[in-house]
C-alpha cells in the first residue's frame, strides 16, 4: 500500500521533482563525464608512454663524443641510456611561403626498441633504399597535405636538404607539440622530422658524437640527485639543460591537464549536488507537513514508525535513482565530447571514452546519499509525532510581527504585496536560505568562468601583444655581429629590427640556483618592454639584471643583492652580477639585461643570438619578406609571432565559447531549478491564501506578482552574494596553476556582473513563467474549500 502511495505522490509532485533531478542530473553527469574522462586519459597516457618507452629525462649538450657515453652509464641508478642528434631546422615547402619551423631527430636506420619510440601512422619507417628519407610529424603533415611519397625541403646546417616522404608517425614524447614560445600546438607550422642516424651525422658534421642524451632510470632512483651527477661529469661539454620528465615540456602539460580535471571532477559535481540535497530538503519537510494527517491515519491502524520512515526515504531514493540515470546518459555524452576535444588537442593512438562501471556504480551512490540525506529531516519529522497528534490538522504558525516590523520608517514605506513577500521569507528562514544559497553558487560559477574569459584574453593581450611587441622572432644558428644586423635592416617589408643576446646559463644564490636565460635587450627596446606590477613599461637598467618577480622570489633576492651567473657554454667563468630591477609578467621566468652590458659580460664587443622584426602588414611585403628569410643560411628559425597569437586566440576562443555555453547552462540549471522548485512548494503551501485574494478581486497575475517578488528578492540577494564569492573562487584556481610557467591573472570588468545579472534575473523569470502558468490554471473554489 505505501508503495502504491508512493508511486501516485511521485507522479503528483512531478513537477516539482523534475526541477531537482535535473540539478541533481548535471552533478552527477558532470561526476561520471569528468571522472570517466580522467580514466580514459589517464590510461591512453600511460598505454602510448609504455608503446614509445618515454624516458625519464633529457640532457641536451653542445657536442658530447659517443665514448664519453659509456662512463655515463655506469652511473649508478641509470637504467637505459641513448645518445642522439636533434636540431631545429626550417621547413620549406612548395606550397608555403613562409619558412615553417621544425625539430630533426635522428633515428636509427632500422627498426629498433629505443626510448622515445615512434608509432606508425601511414607509410612505413626507412626503407634503406635512400639515404634522405624522412618520417613526419603525422599532424604537421595532415595540416600541411604531405603524404608518404611527396618530397620536401628541409634547410639544416647552411644546406637546402631535399627529403623523400616514406610515411608519418607519432610519438609520446610530443603528445602536446609545441612550437618556440607557443602555448598552444600549431601544428601548422611546426614538426618534428626523423632522419636516419648516418644521414643526421653528415648533415650536422656529428660524426661519432651527440648532442642529446636521453635515459631511463630504474626505480626508486633519486632523478634530480642523478640529473647532477651527470651535468658535473658532463660539464665540459656544455651542458644546456638537464629535465626530468615532471618537466618536459609536453608531459608537463598532459599531467597537469589530468591532475585538474582530477580535482574539477570532484568540486564541480559537489557544488551540483549539494545545491540538490538541500533543495531536496525542503521539498521533502513540505510533504511530510502536507501529509501528516494521513501519516497519522496510517500510525493509528498499525504501520511502525520506521516503516513509514523507509516510506519517505524511498522518495528520495526515488530521486536520487532518476538523477543518477540521467546523469549516467549525461556523463557518457560528456565524456564523449570531451575526449573528442583532447584528442584535438593532444595527440593519442588511441585515446577514446571508455564505459567504466566503477564509474557509473560511484555515481549511483553518490546520487542516492545526497537524495536520502536531503530526505532525512522530512522523514524524521515523521518519527517524533503521536497518531493521535498526527491527525489532527497542522496548528498555524505563528504570526507575529517580524524584526523587519520594528524599523517603521522602512516598514510603513512598503506596498501590501511587498510586506506580504518579506514576511513570507523571514517565517520560512531555511526555505529563503536554500533558495539564497542556489542562486548564490549559479552566480559564483557564471562570474568564475567569465573571469577565466576575460583573464585569458588579458593574458594573451598583455604578455604577447604588449609586453613582447614583434610580429617575426629570428634565431640565428651563432652569434653575430653588427653588420648582419645592418643586412635584415635591409629586408622587405621591415619596419624596425632590434637585435637581441640570449645566455644561457645558471642563476645562483647561495643554496638556491634557477637554470635560465638571460636576455639582452637594446636600450629603450620597443618590441620587447617589461612591465611593473601596475602594467607601467620598465626601461632595462644600464647594469646588471632585471628579474621576474616570480624568478626573484625562486631565487631569494631582491633589488641590489647579488647573484652568480654561470654560463652553459662558451667561456664558462663564474660572473657576479647585481639584480637592481624587478619585473612582473605572466609567461615563463624572465631575466632582462642592456645588451651592451651583457656583451661585455661575456667579452664581447658587439655580438647578437637573435632579432626581432615589426614587419609591414601591407600585401605582398610579407611573403616577399619571408622569400628573403628562406635565402639567409644564417638563421636558425624564423618564429612568426603572428601566426602565433592568431592560433593562440583562435584555440582559446573556441575552448572559451565552450565554456561559457557550459557555464551559462550549469548556472541556469541552479537558477531556475532552485527558483521553480522553492516558488512551487511556497505555492503549494500557501494556496488558499492566493485563492482568498483572488476571491477579493485580484488578477491572476497581480496574485503572481506576490509570488514573483518573493523568488526574485530571494534570487537578487543570493545573486549579489555569489559575486564576489566567484571572484574568490578564480583566485583559489589561479594558485593551483603551477606559477613558474603561467601566472595567472585575476582580472574582472563591469560587463561581467552586468552578465550575471542579467542570467540570473532571465532564468529566475523563465522559472516564474511555470509558476504563474500554474496559477492561471488554478481552481479558485477548490482551493478556498476547507479539507477534512
Amino acid at each position: 500500500m505505501l508503495d502504491r502511495k508512493l508511486a501516485r505522490d511521485l507522479v503528483q509532485s512531478r513537477g516539482l521533482l523534475l526541477a531537482i533531478v535535473s540539478i541533481m542530473t548535471l552533478g552527477i553527469g558532470l561526476f561520471v563525464g569528468m571522472q570517466s574522462t580522467y580514466r580514459s586519459l589517464s590510461g591512453a597516457k600511460q598505454r602510448y608512454y609504455a608503446d614509445c618507452r618515454v624516458a625519464d629525462f633529457w640532457i641536451d649538450l653542445k657536442k658530447l663524443p659517443l665514448a664519453e657515453v659509456e662512463a655515463v652509464r655506469q652511473i649508478e641508478g641509470i637504467r637505459q641510456l641513448q645518445p642522439r642528434i636533434q636540431f631545429p631546422a626550417t621547413v620549406d615547402l612548395d606550397n608555403r611561403v613562409k619558412p615553417l619551423n621544425g625539430l630533426v631527430i635522428a633515428m636509427p636506420e632500422r627498426r629498433q626498441p629505443v626510448l622515445n619510440d615512434i608509432l606508425m601512422v601511414r607509410g612505413s619507417y626507412f626503407t634503406g633504399r635512400r639515404d634522405n628519407e624522412v618520417v613526419i610529424n603525422d599532424k604537421f603533415a595532415a595540416a600541411n597535405r604531405i603524404s608518404p611519397g611527396d618530397w620536401i625541403h628541409l634547410l639544416m646546417n647552411d644546406r637546402r636538404q631535399q627529403f623523400f616522404v616514406v610515411g608519418t608517425a607519432i610519438s609520446a614524447e610530443f603528445t602536446y607539440l609545441l612550437g618556440p614560445g607557443a602555448l598552444t600546438p600549431d601544428p601548422e607550422n611546426f614538426g618534428v622530422f626523423y632522419v636516419p642516424q648516418r644521414f643526421a651525422e653528415e648533415a650536422y658534421d656529428f660524426s661519432g658524437a651527440a648532442n642529446q642524451l636521453v635515459g631511463a632510470v630504474a626505480p626508486g632512483t633519486n632523478l634530480d640527485r642523478l640529473l647532477d651527477d651527470i651535468e658535473r661529469q658532463l660539464s665540459s661539454y656544455g651542458v644546456f639543460s638537464a629535465t626530468p620528465l615532471k618537466d618536459y615540456t609536453s608531459n608537463y602539460y598532459i599531467s597537469n591537464e589530468i591532475s585538474q580535471l582530477s580535482n574539477f571532477a570532484t568540486f564541480l559535481p559537489s557544488v551540483f549536488l549539494a545545491v540538490a540535497a538541500l533543495v531536496l530538503n525542503v521539498l521533502m519537510t513540505r510533504l511530510a507537513r502536507q501529509q501528516r494527517t494521513i501519516v497519522g491515519a496510517f500510525k493509528a491502524i498499525g504501520y511502525s514508525d520506521w516503516a513509514l520512515f523507509a516510506h519517505f526515504l524511498k522518495y528520495g531514493a526515488a530521486v536520487g535513482i532518476a538523477g543518477a540515470i540521467g546523469g549516467s546518459i549525461l556523463g557518457i555524452l560528456l565524456a564523449q565530447g570531451m575526449t573528442s576535444q583532447y584528442q584535438m588537442l593532444f595527440q593519442f593512438p588511441d585515446l577514446h571514452a571508455d564505459f567504466f562501471l566503477a564509474t557509473h556504480l560511484t555515481g549511483l551512490a553518490v546520487s542516492l546519499s545526497c537524495a536520502i540525506l536531503g530526505s532525512l529531516y522530512g522523514a524524521r519529522s515523521m518519527l517524533i509525532l503521536k497518531p493521535v497528534e498526527a491527525m489532527r490538522s497542522e496548528p498555524p504558525k505563528h504570526a507575529g510581527r517580524i524584526w523587519l516590523e520594528r524599523l517603521p520608517w522602512f516598514w510603513n514605506r512598503l506596498s501590501s504585496p511587498w510586506r506580504a513577500a518579506l514576511r513570507g521569507m523571514v517565517r520560512n528562514r531555511v526555505r529563503t536560505a536554500v533558495a539564497i544559497f542556489a542562486s548564490m553558487t549559479g552566480a559564483s560559477i557564471l562570474v568564475a568562468g567569465l573571469m577565466m574569459f576575460e583573464a585569458t584574453d588579458y593574458f594573451i593581450r598583455v604578455q604577447f601583444e604588449e609586453i613582447v611587441r614583434s610580429d617575426i622572432d629570428l634565431s640565428f644558428k651563432d652569434v653575430v655581429d653588427r653588420s648582419a644586423i645592418t643586412e635584415l635592416q635591409r629586408l622587405p617589408g621591415a619596419d624596425l629590427i632590434e637585435p637581441t643576446f640570449s645566455v644561457a646559463c645558471t642563476l645562483e644564490n647561495g643554496s638556491h640556483s634557477r637554470r635560465s636565460a638571460v636576455m639582452g635587450i637594446t636600450p629603450g627596446a620597443n618590441l620587447t618592454s617589461p612591465r611593473d606590477q601596475q602594467g607601467r613599461r620598465i626601461v632595462v637598467p644600464d647594469v646588471g639584471l632585471m628579474l621576474d618577480r616570480q624568478l626573484a622570489a625562486i631565487l631569494g633576492v631582491g633589488r641590489g643583492d647579488l647573484l652568480v651567473l654561470r654560463p652553459v657554454q662558451g667561456d664558462q667563468t663564474p660572473l657576479t652580477v647585481p639584480v637592481t630591477q624587478l619585473c612582473d609578467g605572466m609567461f615563463g621566468l624572465s631575466c632582462y639585461a642592456d645588451i651592451r652590458y651583457l656583451n661585455k659580460l661575456r667579452g664581447e664587443e658587439f655580438a647578437a643570438s637573435g632579432a626581432q622584426l615589426k614587419i609591414n602588414p601591407a600585401p605582398g611585403e610579407i611573403d616577399q619578406l619571408y622569400r628573403e628569410l628562406k635565402r639567409m643560411p644564417a638563421i636558425e628559425s624564423v618564429n612568426a609571432r603572428i601566426d602565433m597569437i592568431a592560433n593562440m586566440r583562435q584555440t582559446f576562443v573556441q575552448g572559451q565559447l565552450v565554456m561559457i555555453f557550459s557555464i551559462i547552462l550549469f548556472a541556469g540549471i541552479i537558477f531556475f531549478g532552485s527558483v521553480l522548485n522553492a516558488t512551487l512548494i511556497n505555492l503549494a503551501e500557501r494556496e488558499r491564501e492566493a485563492a482568498t485574494l483572488g476571491a477579493l478581486g485580484y488578477t491572476r497575475w497581480e496574485i503572481g506578482a506576490m509570488f514573483l517578488r518573493e523568488s526574485m528578492l530571494a534570487n537578487v540577494i543570493g545573486t549579489l552574494l555569489g559575486f564576489p564569492l566567484g571572484y574568490e573562487l578564480v583566485v583559489l584556481m589561479t594558485y593551483t596553476i603551477d606559477k613558474d610557467l603561467i601566472r595567472f591573472p585575476v582580472v574582472t570588468a563591469a560587463w561581467i556582473y552586468w552578465a550575471g545579472s542579467v542570467a540570473s534575473i532571465s532564468f529566475a523569470l523563465a522559472a516564474h513563467a511555470v509558476v504563474q502558468r500554474q496559477i492561471n490554471k488554478m481552481n479558485l473554489i477548490e482551493a478556498l474549500q476547507v479539507k477534512e
